[in-house]
């Protein structure tokens, strides 16, 4: 046990969002009391969240018990007693309609730790094949646009600004999506890159930028047709690449002629002239990288944008070189799937299969369909770690009416989130700094393994994600499927292929690097792993399930007179991390209150004033909230945060239309009105 006087340091790392940033935490006499930059980490430029670490743990409005919901009150009970309930429920409903009327879902703060393969592992076992997590409305959609023209599995491509001669910063805010980043960049053009940032909003690099590109949300995938028709018919293309390692360039070619500059200004809003002088930036600063953010792949055209810009970088012979985009296969570790036991086109996501065999799971998007119609079969329970779906799923009304249909919800999370309150049972979970967890860098463009230590107990009640799973499995009769009894034993497990052993990542705080970061076309050593084993500018994979095998882009719904504007939901503000800390009072204080931007010519024909309340409507909804007038955003768009409860943009969005190959929501693209309230 600590002394009375104990201080000692932590080396840990930041998970009030996912960028894992190394930290130091300072403990005094048992409680976290400062947050520090990891010097030893190669990610450690922090952000207001760090700071706020020690607000989260002590919160007053924290959980530290279980609780079971009786006759619509919440009643403390033990561990066991809410494990015997979940378990006794489950076999019930699994006699009654089957093993698939269970769905799993874990949400961001459990990426790339041990409990979504502890939690896709019980649902093996419990014969379900719903397990679904974040990557249903994150992330994914990128690394499958990318990994089909380069890999079998999603492989995000990640920018390097070492020597680099020109960024594009394509749907993405650093400033406050990754400070680091923008640093980053902006040191890139100190050194003479040039800067063309794509983004209806002018957000802080586009008031630096060589090129603004103010995009019309949703059409980026035909900005990029249209560059690939100036790079292509210009010859700006890396012809000996090309001709060496890509596959259907002359099916390409033939392809994107029809979209030329003047066809893609009337599509994106973006002039012919300024279509022109993107591409043959682009095209001649070589090496070019491209930052690309989440908000690409919330539209129709989601994997299809991913799709195109891959092939962008491809065809300039930008990929894999330092100063262009490179990737990184992740380290491999053991797997916790049970092969053999559920079949992937039974699940409620079946529909998707790429996004299936990409992700190596299903999507929870048709979950509140299915639970709703009982089709394709009954959903009857689910069970929900770290994720809020009752305010960050699309068209909040459906996700509500669906988990207050189910029989059995259970909730594990920090706080009685929008969630947590429709649940039946609510288990407390740790917060990252009183546990153990290994972090994997390969997706952030960094080859690195690397340990976040425990920097302190957590309370009593307040168990690791991981553990869930082990415990409920072996409730359920699979001990011998969860013989680990502590982390150090899982991890030692997770980590046997690896050739990297707990302890040296004990030693070793700012990880271990497992390839050399500046190590160029890692292709010409290794080959592609594609069915071609080139690179795939025509996807046979998209072929056989389908789809268009071209980057092809499917025009969005009209505007009209009643609803004339593009809404953008999910504006991301550093304080938060989706809906994340806003309980955080040290971090409300920065972003006090939920706000729509809207441009002054459209605000002032509707005698819409800065600071007033507004009535924002959707064919979905509406809600209301404070206008901000600012011409730093597109006449035709307005922007709104997701994550706030009393501004439920959710309220506003539609889970259809939606992607076709991946599955998700057009959350970028809702056709909207705003209104003086009482007009």
């Amino acid at each position: 046990m600590p002394g009375k006087n104990d201080t000692r340091v932590v080396k840990s790392f930041c998970r009030m969002c996912g960028k894992c940033c190394g930290i130091d935490i300072q403990v005094e006499n048992g409680r976290v009391v400062k947050i520090g930059a990891m010097k030893e980490h190669p990610v450690n430029r922090l952000c207001v969240k760090a700071q706020a670490i020690p607000d989260l743990l002590y919160s007053p409005q924290r959980i530290t018990h279980p609780m079971r919901k009786v006759g619509g009150a919440w009643q403390e009970i033990s561990w066991d007693e809410a494990l015997d309930i979940i378990t006794e429920k489950l076999a019930g409903i699994k006699e009654n309609y089957g093993a698939r009327a269970l769905v799993v879902h874990l949400g961001e703060p459990t990426v790339g730790t041990a409990a979504t393969g502890m939690a896709a592992r019980f649902c093996s076992l419990y014969g379900t094949p719903n397990y679904t997590s974040g990557a249903s409305l994150c992330f994914a959609a990128k690394g499958i646009g990318h990994g089909l023209s380069i890999s079998r599995h999603m492989l995000p491509l990640s920018p390097s600004y070492e020597n680099t001669r020109c960024v594009v910063v394509w749907g993405h805010n650093p400033r406050q999506a990754d400070i680091g980043e923008e640093a980053d960049i902006i040191a890139a053009q100190k050194r003479g890159a040039k800067l063309i940032v794509v983004d209806p909003r002018t957000i802080p690099l586009a008031k630096r930028a060589d090129i603004h590109i103010q995009v019309r949300p949703g059409t980026d995938c035909a900005l990029a047709l249209g560059l690939l028709n100036v790079i292509i018919g210009e010859g700006l293309y890396d012809a000996d690449f090309v001709g060496r390692w890509m596959l259907g360039f002359d099916k390409l070619a033939e392809h994107v002629r029809e979209y030329s500059p003047e066809v893609i200004e009337k599509i994106t809003w973006v002039p012919a002239d300024t279509v022109r002088h993107f591409a043959r930036m682009y095209a001649a600063s070589k090496p070019a990288t491209i930052t690309q953010g989440v908000s690409l792949d919330h539209c129709i055209n989601g994997v299809q944008n991913s799709r195109a810009i891959s092939t962008l970088v491809a065809v300039t012979g930008n990929l894999d070189v330092i100063g262009g985009n490179t990737y990184n296969t992740p380290l491999k570790q053991k797997s916790l799937r049970v092969k053999g036991i559920v079949a992937v086109d039974e699940a409620i996501g079946a529909d998707f299969p790429i996004f299936n065999k990409f992700v190596s799971e299903t999507t929870a998007m048709p979950v509140a369909d299915a639970i709703i119609t009982g089709k394709p079969y009954p959903v009857k329970a689910m069970i929900i770690q770290a994720c809020n779906p009752a305010l960050t799923w699309p068209d909040s009304s459906k996700a509500r009416q669906a988990l207050e249909k189910l029989d059995l919800l259970v909730v594990s999370d920090l706080f009685m989130t929008e969630t947590a309150r429709l649940a039946d049972i609510f288990l407390p979970a740790a917060v990252f700094p009183e546990r153990k967890f290994i972090a994997d860098y390969a997706t952030k463009g960094i080859p690195l393994l690397a340990l976040s230590q425990q920097a302190l107990e957590p309370p009593a009640d307040c168990m690791e994600d991981w553990w869930l799973w082990a415990e409920l499995g072996r409730k359920m009769g699979y001990a011998d499927y969860f013989p680990w009894q502590n982390a150090d034993e899982l991890f030692a497990f997770l980590l046997e292929p690896s050739g990297v052993t707990l302890k040296q990542l004990e030693q070793n705080p700012g990880g271990i690097p497992y390839s050399q970061p500046e190590q160029e076309r890692k292709y010409e050593q290794e080959g592609l792993d594609t069915p071609s084993g080139k690179i795939e500018l025509f996807s046979p994979t998209l072929a056989d399930y389908g789809y268009n095998p071209l980057p092809t882009f499917t025009s969005l719904d009209n505007l009209s007179e009643r609803y004339p504007f593009t809404l953008i939901t999910g504006s991301r503000v550093v304080a938060f991390s989706h809906s994340q800390h806003r309980n955080v009072a040290r971090l409300r204080k920065l972003v006090p209150e939920p706000v729509v931007e809207i441009n002054p010519e459209p605000a002032g024909k509707l005698g819409i004033t800065g600071g007033e309340q507004v009535a924002l409507e959707s064919p979905k909804g509406s809600i209301t909230l404070k206008a901000v007038v600012t011409p730093d955003i597109h006449p035709g768009v307005l922007s709104i945060q997701h994550g706030w409860e009393e501004a439920n943009a959710n309220i506003l969005t539609a889970s259809d239309p939606h992607d076709p190959v991946s599955g998700y929501p057009g959350l970028k693209t809702t056709t909207c009105r705003v209104r003086k309230i009482g007009e």
